[in-house]
């Protein structure tokens, strides 16, 4: 009887426990695969961040930002971008790969390669090699209406913000903007992170970020 008690009671605690587990802070990322701006923060601090910290994190990237499209009348959409056709492909290739990859795991790294590239945009197929991955389906989706729909989806999401989008990166935590913020996060995004966890903090959140000013560049991805 005893026993059961005692079983019964830890049981009880584990429940317990595993109910007051603080939620993860929920990171959202607007952005544009030419901007250097979107660039510079994904690689020298989003993803520094999430490889310290990723069990207290929820990541979700927007490749958009402060583009249009327009309906065709075949049923897909063409695209006009800041900073040119490319970039528009770059978006696509980011898009399309978010169909296709397991999981944020691999999307992160994904990303991380073909921001860190030379020239994003050309990047995809190694990009996709150096993580694992078939770049066969992700490149026909990018040459096809499924790539335009998946980048129109994007763009429908982006719709959603409040205040709407007017500079990028637009950067989000836990459903929150601000101007500021986005500083902060552009600054130091493992001292926003840790700051905004409800748990208790992890060691790594007294761990640095060493500045890294991509200086692992992808070989064979420049513009041509």
């Amino acid at each position: 009887m005893v026993t059961m008690m005692r079983l019964f009671a830890l049981v009880f605690i584990c429940t317990l426990a595993a109910a007051q587990v603080a939620p993860p802070v929920k990171v959202a990322l607007y952005y544009e695969t030419l901007c250097p701006y979107s660039r510079e923060y994904f690689v020298d601090q989003l993803y520094p961040t999430y490889e310290l910290i990723k069990d207290i994190m929820d990541v979700s990237l927007y490749p958009f930002g402060n583009a249009k499209y327009e309906p065709t009348a075949e049923g897909g959409y063409t695209f006009t971008c800041q900073h040119g056709d490319d970039e528009c492909r770059g978006n696509m290739i980011h898009a399309c790969a978010q169909k296709f990859l397991p999981n944020i795991d691999v999307e992160m790294d994904f990303v991380n390669c073909l921001l860190a590239a030379d020239y994003p945009p050309n990047a995809g197929p190694l990009c996709a090699e150096l993580v694992g991955q078939d770049w066969t389906p992700i490149g026909a989706c990018v040459d096809s209406l499924e790539g335009q729909e998946a980048l129109h989806a994007v763009a429908l999401e982006q719709e959603k913000l409040d205040p709407t989008l007017y500079f990028v990166p637009w950067i989000l935590v836990d459903d929150t903007f601000s101007e500021d913020q986005v500083t902060e996060c552009q600054t130091d995004m493992l001292a926003v992170t840790c700051s905004h966890y409800t748990g208790p903090l992890p060691e790594n959140c007294i761990i640095p970020i060493a500045k890294s000013p991509r200086t692992a560049k992808v070989v064979g991805v420049t513009r041509q």
